[in-house]
This record gives C-alpha cells, structure tokens and sequence, in this order.
C-alpha cells in the first residue's frame, strides 16, 4: 500500500472502527467532530462570560425542540421581551471546559455573522449549572433536507411547480450567507441540506457553524483557526478531499466550502449525495476521487458548473461563493430564457404555418397574422430579456420578422416590410435588396397617383378659373342682348356670327396665357380651358359651313345653341358632374328658340347666365372638397387597384 493510502486510512481509523461492515448510510451523512484541543486564550474567554454571569439573559425554556451530538435546542420565553426564542445548550452528557467552549465558540462565530441567511444569536448567558446557554432567533419552518426531493410538499408549503429553480434559489441563499462568513475569514465546513432552515414563509437559514474556523487570527482566542483544524471533520458523504486531513492535505479555505456547495449542487441533481459506498472505505475513495457521474436528464450546463465546484484541486474550483452564484443565476435566467423561447417557437410556427396559407392574401386575416407575429415577437423579446445571446430566441425572432416582411411584400406595404427590416440588426442582403426594390416601386407607384390626384384637383387654380368664369360669363350673358338693341353687335350675318367667335376664342385664348400658371398645373384646368376653346371654334366651323350651304344665320344661331347644350352635357360627363345644371339651361334655350325664333337672343343670355352661376358655384374656393380623411383613405384603393 502506497504511504499516501496508508497515511489516510490510519486518519479515519477512529471512524471506520465505529462503522458497521454494511457502511450505515447514517453515518455517512453525520457531523464528524474534530476532537477538543483548547488553548489558553479560549479559557480566559470562559472566565469572562462567568464574571458577567449577573447581566446575563434570563429564558425560561419551555419544551425541547431537538438534540444533536453536543447540544439540546428548546423553545424558551425570553423574559425581557416577552417573545419565544431557541436556547442552545449542552447536553448533560458532556460536561468539562471543552465541550462549553465547542458551544461559545459556536455562538461567538455566529454572532459575527449578522446576515439575513444566518440565524442571528440574541444573547450569550449562563444556565443554573454555570454551563453556557445560546440564546437565538426561533426558526419556525423545515429542514431543506426534508424538502429538497419532496415536490408535493414543497407545493403545498410554497405553490412551487419547479423544484429544480426552487432548490437553486436556495442554494444561491446559503451562497449569499457562504459570501459574507467568506468575508469575515469564517469557512462553515459542514455545509449540507440537513443544516439549512427553510422558515414557512420561505426564508432561508444556514445553520449550526460548530465545526467552522476562522481564517483570520483575531487575537482574542473565541474563534477556532483553519490553521490548526489538520484533523478528519465534517459529514462524510459531503466532504471535500481536504476535510479528510493528514500529511500533505491542502489547507481549509474558502474553496471547501465551495466544493461543500457543489456537492450540495449534485444531490439536487442527482437525488443523492455525492460520496456514497457499501462501505466507509468505498466512501472515503470516493471523496478522493470527487469525480461526479451524471445520468443523461441534468442539464449539461450544470454539469459543468457542479463537477467545477467539486474539482478535487482548490485552485480548480470557483474562486469564491459569488462566483459559484452567479454561475447558477445564469444558468436560471438561461433556463428561463429556453422556456420562453420554447413557447415562442410555437407561436411563430402558427404565423409561419398562417402566412404561407391560403388566406393570407384576405384583408381580414391581416389582424390575425398581427396577433399571431406580436405574441411569438413578444416572447422572444422576453426570452432575449433573460438571456440576451440566446441563440434559439435570436434565430426565433428574425424568422418571424422575415416571415412578415415576406407577407408584406407579397400582399401588403413595401414601406411596413421596411420597417420591419429595420428590426434586424443584419439582414440578409438578398432581403435588404427585395425589400429596398419594393419600396422603390411603391414610391413611384405614390408619386404616379400623387401626380395624377394633382392633376385631377379642382381645388388648384381655384380663384383664378372663378374669375374667368366670372370674366368670361359676363361677356356670353350680355353679347346676346347687345345683338338685339346694337346694329353694331348684330348677330344676324353669318359674317358677324364667325367674328364674335373668333373674337370670344382669342378671350380665352388670351385668359389662358395669361393665368397659364395656374390654368396648365392640373389637367382639370386644362380640360375646362380647352373644352372653352372648343365651343368657339366649334362656332365658327358652324357658321362657316351654314354659310356655304346657304342656311339661314337665324336658324344656324338656333342650332348654336343646340351645340351648347351638347357640349355642356359632355363636360358634366367628363369634367365635373354639376355642371349639369348648365346643360338642362342650354336645352331649355335650344327649345324656347326653335319655338319662338325671335326670342332666341333672351335665351341665349339666360342660358349663358346660368352657366355663369353654376360654374362659379361650384368652383368657388368655399365649394365641397373632399377631406384629408377621406382622401386618405381613397389612396390605398387607388393603389390597390392600379
């Protein structure tokens, strides 16, 4: 046997001599003391509490709550303030300055540690024996180790549904209190669930600190020192290989307590502590070893960070309890991340599977696809939130954009795909190009309507044709009555007839170069211009082919009239529908001339003054327009029909 092996097992003797051959599993999972070695310093602390045994707390205990190795924990009232605490004291049993010290230095260690994860000490005094008496914090709850693989129980305490989260949570509790003792210089040594409280209302507490030293020599002799603790101690199935002790063991340090916690990581995974065996021997070669075997449903996340945490070499674990914490949140909020994504995934796979059905081009199932897209995009913001580089939320969320920016390509906006693109921190340049060509199209698809909505207004212009109409109307009402009362304006000669039009067409003409800046901006205007111009010459060609074929001016003025009447119910067909008015006066004038010739020019004037009327009627600046509401809204049935 190699003098290594044999060092080792002459260490443990003590204890595999108590052992049953069977290697009792309650024995594993018990508290091994180091044997008493007390010094000087610690008596002179064990005077001075007696010399101040006068001030001390008095408690009347009141029953027994439980007993261990050493001590005796009961439920008492403390007098002063009228309120039930635990007092730990020692059992009869074990009389002598050395277990009294054991208890001391148990409280004087606990009550440096004001943490809410630590049970906080009330008060140090004196029993009716002279033997010390802790008094403490009364803890009403349950052991985590009775909890820990107890799912029904721990719902009906707590409503918990996920054990696994729940039991982290607690373990990043006790690493919280692990952090601070660390911070003191204080290794707990016998970290385990059976020395974890879980009170009703899910507070968690790292109790009894018996075994634990100091790191730090404080001078006063109340604290044991790591430095000295070279002896087998701490609860077998948990141990550190450094807890075993002997010749050439790594000191105690804050990593044991961290490999304590990894150890403690693996039984919530696994179900069991990690260093177990048919026999003390199979236990302490465990311990040596400290190579965990995981079965196939750990997730392999906390594979690594529990076989880290029980690296059998200190320098190969987690530099500290923050370190180890922080490593177990991230994976939580991870694991969060996962679930979340989990159920995103199947969102997105119903918009993927909606958006390449049938019914996606319907307007109706829009709405559908929205709500679809907003809940997987919500819950992979939500996964992302958790976990910022999830690769499967990240991949999840651009897949749904795409999806929606394909939809909108296809049936939709080219600007909403746009926007959606600008969701993709780097989009593929395939997508960026089909994207950046739509929009394009879209954008001279709208200028097109944009130009041709302007051309279209009747709005543009709006004074100035008024005061054509005005100008213009004025002349046409009062040239038929000069011709009746003046020789001068006669309109009795085919001759005059053909001059009054050239003169009314150069009007126009005239009016038209004149306002050509407002006139020629809109084919509206345009049409109103030339269609003007149109019944002039259309009068003068009258006249002149009347005048060949011998017809009578009389009659030729009458069919004049007639042509109005045509030309106005063209233009309320095909420039603006209200000029209709207008075409029922010229028909009337038409009927009252062919039956009454000679009050033809009375007619005429009637006619033309109705058109006046109308024409400024309806194209005053104050007429009906079409509001930006409806406008709006004519727009995209503009689009989607083009």
């Amino acid at each position: 046997m190699p003098d290594s092996e044999r060092s080792l097992h002459q260490l443990v003797g003590a204890w595999l001599e108590g052992d049953s051959a069977d290697g009792d599993t309650v024995i594993q999972q018990r508290t091994i003391a180091p044997e008493p070695a007390h010094d000087t310093g610690g008596s002179r602390a064990i005077q001075l509490l007696q010399q101040i045994l006068a001030g001390s707390t008095r408690v009347n205990p009141i029953e027994t709550l439980g007993q261990g190795g050493m001590g005796i924990v009961r439920l008492a009232e403390q007098i002063a303030l009228g309120r039930m605490v635990a007092v730990k004291t020692l059992r009869p049993d074990r009389p002598g300055e050395g277990p009294s010290l054991d208890l001391l230095r148990e409280a004087w260690v606990t009550g440096m540690l004001e943490h809410p994860n630590v049970v906080p000490v009330y008060d140090i005094s004196l029993d009716d024996d002279g033997r010390p008496m802790i008094v403490l914090k009364r803890i009403e709850g349950t052991s985590w180790f009775e909890l820990i693989d107890d799912p029904a129980r721990v719902k009906a305490l707590f409503g918990v549904e996920d054990m696994l989260a729940w039991n982290l949570d607690i373990l990043m509790q006790v690493l919280q209190a692990l952090r601070f003792a660390h911070s003191r210089g204080i290794v707990h040594r016998d970290l385990k669930p059976d020395n974890v409280m879980i009170g009703e209302f899910g507070e968690v507490y790292l109790l009894d600190w018996g075994i634990a030293v100091s790191l730090k020599d404080d001078g006063t002799g109340r604290l044991p020192l790591a430095k000295h603790a070279t002896e087998l101690a701490g609860t077998p199935c948990y141990m550190a290989p450094e807890m075993l002790g002997g010749d050439g063991a790594p000191p105690l340090s804050e990593q044991t307590d961290i490999y304590l916690a990894g150890a403690v990581l693996y039984e919530i995974l696994t179900g069991y502590p990690p260093h177990t065996g048919d026999t003390a021997q199979a236990v302490v070669a465990s311990v040596v070893r400290s190579e965990p075997d995981f079965h196939d449903r750990v997730p392999v996340e906390l594979v690594k960070i529990c076989r880290r945490a029980m690296d059998a070499d200190p320098h190969g674990r987690f530099e500290n309890a923050e370190q180890l914490r922080l490593a177990l949140r991230g994976f939580l909020q991870r694991r969060g991340s996962m679930q979340l994504t989990e159920a995103a995934q199947v969102r997105l796979g119903a918009l993927l599977q909606a958006v390449r059905g049938p019914d996606a081009g319907d307007p109706a199932q829009r709405q559908v696809l929205y709500d679809q897209f907003g809940a997987a995009r919500f819950g992979f913001h939500e996964a992302l939130a958790g976990w910022r580089d999830n690769p499967l939320a990240q991949d999840g969320l651009r897949r749904a954009v795409e999806a929606m920016i394909g939809y909108e390509l296809a049936h939709g906006d080219p600007r909403a795909a746009a926007g959606l693109l600008a969701q993709i921190s780097s989009p593929p340049a395939e997508l960026e190009a089909r994207v950046a060509t739509a929009v394009a199209a879209a954008n001279q698809r709208q200028a097109e309507l944009e130009r041709l909505e302007q051309m279209h207004d009747d709005r543009i212009g709006t004074r100035t044709r008024t005061f054509g109409t005005l100008l213009m109307g004025a002349l046409f009402t009062i040239a038929p009555i000069l011709a009746e009362h003046a020789s001068w304006a006669s309109m009795d000669s085919h001759r005059t007839m053909v001059a009054w039009s050239i003169g009314f067409w150069i009007a126009v003409l005239g009016f038209g170069l004149w306002a050509r800046q407002s006139m020629m901006r809109t084919l509206f205007n345009r049409r109103v211009w030339n269609t003007t111009q149109l019944v002039f010459l259309a009068q003068i060609v009258l006249h002149l082919g009347a005048w060949q074929l011998g017809i009578d001016p009389v009659t030729t003025n009458i069919i004049m009239v007639f042509q109005w009447f045509v030309m106005a119910s063209m233009s309320s067909l095909a420039i603006d529908w209200r000029l209709f008015p207008t075409a029922v006066g010229f028909a009337g004038a038409f009927l009252v001339s062919a039956r009454w010739p000679d009050a033809r020019h009375t007619a005429m004037a009637v006619s033309n003054f109705v058109l006046t009327v109308n024409a400024v009627w309806i194209w005053r600046p104050s007429s009906f327009r079409m509001t930006e509401a409806e406008r709006a809204e004519f727009r995209p049935h503009t689009r989607r029909r083009r």
